[in-house]
């Protein structure tokens, strides 16, 4: 009997005993392959370093402004040339050349008379002279002239046109120059202080207002 039951505690605790010391040596060996094997972990990197701050330049100091060299003066403008009329295509058009209005020239006197009286009476009768032009204005183009020469003499209270002579002209027609010549015995020309006469030059122009003259 004693030995059967020994025989039983051998069978019983020889396995257990094994079994125990297997299950040792392997928990002994998982925890020593966890920390042999586990892989480090790396170091955290560090954080890249900053660049230099660069400061802002710092601002210039305002200089004076340069003095700005003086305007030139302006140019002075320029007068175009007078120009003359161009051709008339619709001869029942009005035409546009006037007779000019002249001071008229004293070239000897034995009494003393108005310049300005002899202008007005001259201008009195420039309506009669526009005609004698335009009665010849499409037979002769442009600008055109007539000068006479004339004597003034006192008549009482009032001066005549007397010797009345053509000094030159622009225009050929006889009968021109003889109308614009007549148109001057309707003036009312003033008489010379002091009697006397005076001798009296005076160029009708007929042209277009603002042109100069021959």
């Amino acid at each position: 009997m004693a030995s059967s039951h020994r025989t039983f505690v051998r069978w019983l605790l020889i396995p257990g005993l094994s079994l125990g010391l297997f299950l040792l040596f392997t928990l002994g060996a998982a925890w020593v392959t966890r920390f042999t094997d586990a892989p480090e972990l790396p170091e955290p990197a560090a954080p890249p370093a900053r660049p230099p701050r660069v400061s802002a330049p710092a601002p210039e100091p305002s200089r004076p402004a340069a003095p700005s060299a003086p305007l030139p003066p302006p140019a002075a403008p320029v007068r175009e040339p007078p120009r003359a009329p161009p051709p008339r295509d619709d001869f029942d058009a009005p035409d546009p050349r006037r007779v000019e209005v002249v001071e008229p020239v004293v070239e000897a006197s034995s009494g003393r008379i108005d310049a300005e009286d002899l202008r007005l009476a001259i201008q009195s009768v420039t309506p009669l002279v526009q005609q004698c032009f335009q009665d010849a204005a499409q037979r002769n183009r442009g600008t055109q002239e007539v000068k006479l020469r004339f004597t003034v003499e006192g008549e009482g209270s009032e001066g005549k046109m007397n010797r009345g002579e053509l000094v030159s002209s622009t225009i050929p027609d006889p009968m021109v120059q003889a109308c614009v010549l007549d148109s001057l015995l309707d003036a009312r020309f003033p008489a010379p202080h002091l009697g006397g006469s005076a001798t009296v030059l005076h160029p009708f122009r007929f042209t277009v207002p603002g042109d100069a003259g021959p």
